[in-house]
């Protein structure tokens, strides 16, 4: 489904955040969001594995307050 909807109407072209620890996803979060949007902001969460929120999040906070403020 998702094949057709991107051959049909191409990348989402709205901004994304895409985060993820840099002990887990980090940069490979972007990667696979790219693949379906035009516009895709990278955050690694320092010192953080898959529970970005429970272990840093004053990071986590301060990546996504920092993007919604640019936007």
């Amino acid at each position: 489904d998702n094949r057709a909807i991107l051959a049909a109407k191409g990348k989402l072209k709205m901004p994304i955040l895409a985060v993820g620890g840099e002990k887990s996803f980090g940069p490979m979060m972007a990667t696979v969001m790219r693949a379906g949007a035009s516009d895709v902001t990278e955050g690694i969460i320092p010192g953080s594995g898959h529970w970005i929120m429970e272990e840093n999040p004053a990071a986590t906070v301060t990546i996504v307050r920092a993007f919604l403020d640019k936007k």
